[in-house]
This record gives structure tokens, C-alpha cells and sequence, in this order.
């Protein structure tokens, strides 16, 4: 249960400052102390916003969510997909269709089996729109997903000819007015919803009173007699089952056109005006899981299939879109399931406490299919949002390792032993498949000849020198690896040389991705743009721009001053800037509440396209609100290619074209940068910053193992 109390952040103000960059010097990072061999404490970046896996959107929700749940694949040392919830897996040649074979003593932490039906449910969950989950994308990758999303993908019941009964159709508009949603219902009479498709034995854990309304998500039972419903009952709603026949459907008779709807490859070969189309009862017309091509022959098999040719779907196995949820938990308290007192998980750990801005205490799983491996007894997540509190709750012995880039910036010259004192053994700086960037609301900021002045008079040459850690000015937004770092085999792959100042991602063994530019310091250029803004806004042009960064992270501020100079020196702009709380600013960017704002995306594996999709016009997760058809051709073309070097021609023409309409702007590409205590075992360090807690022990022998 959340408790009030003495916070994290507290409690750090409460030890010795470690102040400025004036560290003391020695060969750790503060004293070390005597560890407790079977608990681990970690300092993560600040208090997560979901620890729901389909609701978590940031870095800071990860490390909370990957220690409770379980995926298909976990990640491995090298931050790459390795068996897990399932043992092995086979794909079909053209990439668009996977099996999975589930392991068969995986349970979750209620004791009930966990099996395929539960990622059924759990994929379904993700794409409906009653979940609203800004991680929709991933499901769009699946059979009909983005029209399950949009609530216009149907399974037709009945012969509506010249369509047959099975078929999957799409509704189209009626009118001016969207059609009513046929999957509405109205209970006839008093109703329990139960915790399975059974009138006698199952659990009843919510009512629905006579007249109220509910919403189809799924059929079920014997001949299908029973109806898996939403009721949008107080601020949490309830899930459950129920019989059909006791449900009025108050569109029954209601006449639908509807239109046979295709896989994206299908439609390929089949242009709109040629499919068929018909007239269709309300009846006859229902959303159910089964249309997305996600599908549980047995428990322990999984098929999924896609859209198109999906090379990397078994990099998404991995990410916490797609790890599964527990319907039994979601469906009693669908947003509230993660609090202490009604939680069910799947991983080696489970969460006993949460108390918010403070801590979770999570404990080993005693469910867990593989919990005999699992060294740890206990783990304490701290919600640090201030780095300097960060780093001196660690400097005290508080915790005993801190989540990538939750350091001050001004510490990581002196812990890198680079002013003239020794390198802290404790300190790791490592690459990270991570861009910054600054995000622009296009509906605020219209004029791209405006967003591309301010791109231009941003000189990202002098960033290195302000943060300090190591990080590389970028023009791109796909990370990568410098020129000059590429081996030379890698080079004359990319077709970069070595002075070049670009950097290039090697997708994998033979193929490489040179991110496209985007507009580099030029205050000539940015000048002219200027200009040209100004002529074609006239007396719309903007007097002021306000720049959001969230608080908690020191040098979002200073970035935020540097390009407040900058666009004053170079521009002549007037310039605010803002500060919010983490939670606050996710939301108030998701709202449009901003001009210019801070942002960064860390890669889970090496794929443009991941760093692309979220501007995308229907991106739950696009806060510039930028949508340009030609960069939706050009990414829809591209998710159709098997061949994946043409694949990624395609994608690096929507790239240029996304940075040329400058919505954002690129800053640099981030270094990782960890404290981590010499008795801890198994906390890995890799491209994509994700460990597996499984794997983490602590050795309360580490000096005499030491060199």
C-alpha cells in the first residue's frame, strides 16, 4: 500500500552533500560498505508514471516493470531478445508468421498457469482504444491492428453477401457522423460479471445494474454464450463475463456499409475501389480479438501474425508492450491492478510496497519458473528524481548501484578521473543506442521555414564541453556510432569516411543505416530562413518561444539556457523557459501544452524504423503533432519490403524528409553512464541499458576476488 512518509529524495538531503564538482578523491565513488548478499538497492531516475507493462512509456517506469513482469524473451548480457516465457520459436520465410513455444511451468504469482491465452488477451488489451496505451504501435504490427485500434476493424457474424460469415470487414462512415459502435450493448436486467464464461462457479467481482451500458471485448465459453464486457462504472470501471442473451444491443437493426478489410500485402494487390463491399446488420457486426491474427492453438503455442514482413518482431518480444497481463487482476481494477494490495506478476520478482516519490520494495517471486536462478531475496527500487540526490544517497552507501545517467554532469569529469584526480573504479561511461533531442508542436510552431531556423542556429559543437560526459553532437536522430570509431571493414560498408561527421548504425552483420542529416549550425541559413518565416507568418509571427524541460535532471536546464543564448545571439528570438516535474511535463506534452520541449528515445535494438514510428500521424506518443502523408507512403512501403536493405532505403527517405520539416531537433547522441558497487554480480551494462534482475547477485567475497 501506498503510505505517507519520510521520501527518497529526503532522505538523501538528510546525508552529506557531496557538493559541485569538488569530489573527494579515492579509488571509489565513497566509502563500500558491507553489502547484505541478498539485497540489492538501486537508484532509478525518478518516479515512474505506469508500472502497468502496456501503460509504461518511459525509461524511468522500466526498471520496475522488467523485475514484476515476463516477456516472451528476456533480455540477454548483450541487451538481445533470449528465451524466456517461451523456449524456442520458429518464423515463417516471409516474416509474417511466428510461433512460439511457452514453457510449460510459468505461472503467475496468484498460482494461476500463465499460458498463450493470457498474450491473446493481453495484445487485444493493448490495442483497443478503451486502453488509450501510447505503446499502441508495437500491436500495429500485428493483423488488422491499427483499424482494431481505431474501432472500425469488424468480424462479420453473418452472411452480408457478396460477403461471407468469418470475414473481417471494416466500417465506413456514415455520413458526416461516425456509425455507432456495434459492439454496445445494455443489460436487460441486474448482471454479475464473473471472472470466467461460467453462469455457476466462477467468482462474481462487479454488478451492472438493469439499463446499464457495456462494451463487447471478447466472446466466449460453450457455443460462445458468454460476452467479456467493460463497464465504465466510477473512475476504475470493471471487466467480466456474462451471458449474451441477457444484453440488448441497441443497434441491432442498424444498417452498416462495410467494406472487406485486408493485411497490409493483401491491399497491396487490391486497391479500395475494388473491394467488395456490403450492407450489414449491427448484429451481425463485432470487434473481437480473433481479427488480429493472434491466436492460442493450445495453451503453450503462440502464433502471431503480421501486417507485413516484420524482421524485428522478435526484438519486440522482449519490450514491455508485449509482455503479458494478468486478466484476472486488470479486470477487477483496470487502473489500479498495480497497487501493492491487488497486484498480480510474472517475474522473478514481486512487488510487497510502493510508496510513491520514495521506494518499491519488491521480493524473489515464489512462482517464478525460474526462481531456483534467481540469487536475490529482496530488491529496493528508490524514486530519484534529482540527480545530485542520486549520487549521494549512493556516495553514502545507500544504494548500491544507480540507473544509467542519473549522475550530475558536472561530477563526471572528476568520477572519470579526467580533472586530475583518480577514476573512480565504481564509474562506467559506455556507448547507448540513445538520441536528445528538442520537440517542436507543430501546431504552435506551423511555419517549417521558422522550425528550421531554429535548427540551424543551434551549434552543437559546444555541447561536449557543457555536459561533460562524453556525449557526441548529433544532426541525426538515429543514434549510432561516430565515423571514426567504425572499424574500417564497418566504414566501407557504410560508405562514410573516417572525417566524416556523421555516424552510422550497424543494423546487423553486413548492413549498415546511415541516418539521415537533419539542418546543422548555420546562422547564415538559419537567418534566411528566419526570413522567409517571417514574410509568410506576417503578423502571426510568434513574439515569444516558450522552452519545457522536465526538473530532476540538471543539465535539461542548462541545455535550455544554451539554446536560449543561441537562438537570442543567432535569431533575435525571445525566449522562455520552463521547468516541470516529470509526470507533469509527460502530460503537459502530451497535451500540446508547449512550443519547444526536451525529449530523448533509447532504442530496445538497432532499427531505425523504432526511432521513426512515433512520428507518425497516428502515433499516440507523437507530442510535435506533425503528420506529413508522404512520410506515412514512405514508412507504409517500407514495412511491406522483405528485402531489408531496401527496407531501410526507404526508411532513410522518410528520415530526410521528417528532419527536413524539422518537428524536432536533434541535439546528441547520449553515453551511458553508471555507479555500480564492486560486490555486484550480473548488472549488466550493454547498447540498450537493460539488465535482467534474475541475473544480479551480490558477493559478499568481492575483495578477495578482487585484483
Amino acid at each position: 500500500m501506498r503510505r505517507p512518509g519520510q521520501s527518497a529524495l529526503a532522505l538523501a538531503g538528510l546525508v552529506a552533500s557531496v557538493a559541485g564538482c569538488a569530489l573527494p578523491d579515492g579509488e571509489w565513488f565513497g566509502a563500500v560498505p558491507t553489502p547484505d548478499p541478498t539485497h540489492f538497492r538501486w537508484c532509478n531516475s525518478g518516479e515512474p508514471e505506469y508500472i502497468d507493462p502496456l501503460l509504461a512509456s518511459s525509461t524511468t517506469d522500466l526498471k520496475v516493470v522488467y523485475a514484476l513482469f515476463d516477456g516472451l524473451t528476456s533480455y540477454g548480457p548483450d541487451g538481445r531478445p533470449m528465451p524466456s516465457l517461451a523456449e524456442r520459436w520458429e518464423s515463417s520465410a516471409d516474416q509474417r508468421r511466428f510461433t512460439f513455444h511457452l514453457r510449460r511451468d510459468a505461472r503467475w504469482s496468484d498460482g494461476a498457469p500463465l499460458t498463450s491465452a493470457d498474450f491473446v488477451y493481453s495484445i487485444a488489451r493493448l490495442l483497443h482504444p478503451l486502453t488509450a496505451s501510447r505503446n499502441v504501435e508495437a500491436g500495429w504490427k500485428f493483423r488488422h491492428g491499427r483499424a482494431y485500434t481505431d474501432g472500425t476493424a469488424k468480424l462479420l457474424l453473418a452472411d452480408a453477401p457478396p460477403l461471407r460469415a468469418g470475414e473481417v470487414v471494416e466500417v465506413l462512415p456514415d455520413g458526416d457522423a461516425p456509425p455507432p459502435d456495434s459492439n454496445l450493448r445494455r443489460a436487460r436486467t441486474p448482471l454479475a460479471l464473473r471472472d470466467a464464461p461460467d453462469d455457476n462457479t466462477a467468482a462474481v467481482w462487479g454488478r451492472v445494474p438493469a439499463g446499464g451500458n457495456v462494451t463487447i471485448i471478447e466472446l466466449g465459453g460453450a457455443d460462445r454464450r458468454f460476452a467479456y464486457l467493460h463497464h465504465a462504472a466510477g473512475a476504475d470501471g470493471v471487466y467480466g463475463w456474462a451471458p449474451l442473451a441477457a444484453l440488448d444491443a441497441p443497434h441491432d437493426a442498424h444498417r452498416y456499409q462495410v467494406r472487406e478489410l485486408l493485411d497490409a500485402v493483401a491491399a497491396r494487390a487490391l486497391p479500395v475501389d475494388r473491394r467488395r463491399t456490403a450492407t450489414a446488420l449491427g448484429r451481425d457486426l463485432l470487434m473481437l480479438p480473433e481479427l488480429l491474427g493472434v491466436s492460442a492453438p493450445d495453451p503453450y503455442t503462440l502464433v502471431l501474425e503480421t501486417e507485413g514482413p516484420t524482421p524485428t518482431l522478435l526484438d519486440l518480444t522482449a519490450q514491455k508492450a508485449l509482455r503479458p497481463v494478468p486478466r484476472q487482476a486488470v479486470s477487477r481494477h483496470p487502473r489500479r491492478w498495480t497497487f501493492p494490495e491487488h497486484i498480480v506478476t510474472s517475474g522473478p520478482f514481486q512487488l510487497t510496497h510502493w510508496r510513491q516519490r520514495d521506494r518499491f520494495e519488491l521480493v524473489r517471486s515464489t512462482t517464478f519458473w525460474g526462481r531456483a536462478d534467481v540469487r536475490l531475496e529482496r530488491v529496493t527500487i528508490y524514486s530519484l528524481g534529482d540527480q545530485s540526490a542520486s549520487a549521494s544517497l549512493y556516495h553514502q552507501g545507500g544504494c548500491d548501484a544507480t540507473v544509467a545517467n542519473n549522475l550530475p554532469a558536472a561530477w563526471l569529469p572528476a568520477l572519470a578521473g579526467e580533472t586530475g584526480g583518480t577514476r573512480r573504479r565504481d564509474y562506467t561511461r559506455a556507448p547507448f543506442l540513445g538520441i536528445y533531442y528538442y520537440i517542436v508542436n507543430t501546431e504552435r510552431l506551423p511555419n517549417a521555414h521558422l522550425r528550421r531556423a531554429l535548427a540551424h542556429a543551434l551549434d552543437r559543437s559546444e555541447l561536449p564541453a557543457l555536459l561533460k560526459g562524453g556525449q557526441l553532437p548529433s544532426v541525426q536522430l538515429t543514434p549510432g556510432t561516430p565515423a571514426a570509431a567504425l572499424t574500417a571493414a564497418d566504414r566501407a560498408l557504410c560508405g562514410l569516411a573516417e572525417d566524416s561527421p556523421l555516424h552510422a548504425l550497424i543494423v546487423e552483420a553486413g548492413l549498415c543505416y546511415v541516418p539521415a542529416p537533419g539542418p546543422a549550425f548555420d546562422p547564415l541559413r538559419a537567418q534566411e530562413e528566419l526570413a522567409l518565416a517571417r514574410a509568410e507568418l506576417g503578423e502571426k509571427f510568434p513574439t515569444r518561444i516558450g522552452v519545457k524541460f522536465n526538473t530532476g535532471v540538471e543539465y535539461h536546464k542548462h541545455i535550455a539556457e544554451w539554446a536560449q543564448e543561441q537562438w537570442r545571439n543567432h535569431l533575435g528570438l525571445a525566449v522562455d523557459l520552463e521547468a516541470q516535474e516529470w509526470k507533469t511535463y509527460l502530460k503537459a506534452t502530451v497535451a500540446g501544452e508547449y512550443d519547444v520541449g526536451r525529449f530523448g528515445n533509447i532504442g530496445n535494438f538497432p532499427d531505425p524504423e523504432e526511432f521513426l514510428s512515433s512520428f507518425r500521424c497516428a502515433s499516440p506518443d507523437n507530442r510535435t503533432r506533425y503528420c506529413d502523408p508522404e512520410f506515412e507512403r514512405l514508412l507504409d512501403e517500407a514495412e511491406l519490403e522483405p528485402d531489408r536493405r531496401r527496407r531501410l532505403a526507404l526508411v532513410a527517405r522518410a528520415d530526410a524528409r521528417l528532419l527536413d520539416a524539422a518537428p524536432l531537433i536533434p541535439l546528441f547522441v547520449y553515453t551511458q553512464h553508471h555507479l555500480i558497487r564492486p560486490y555486484v554480480r550480473g548488472l549488466d551494462v550493454n547498447l540498450v541499458d537493460q539488465q535482467d534482475l534474475r541475473r544480479v547477485s551480490i558477493d559478499p567475497a568481492w575483495r578477495e576476488a578482487a585484483p
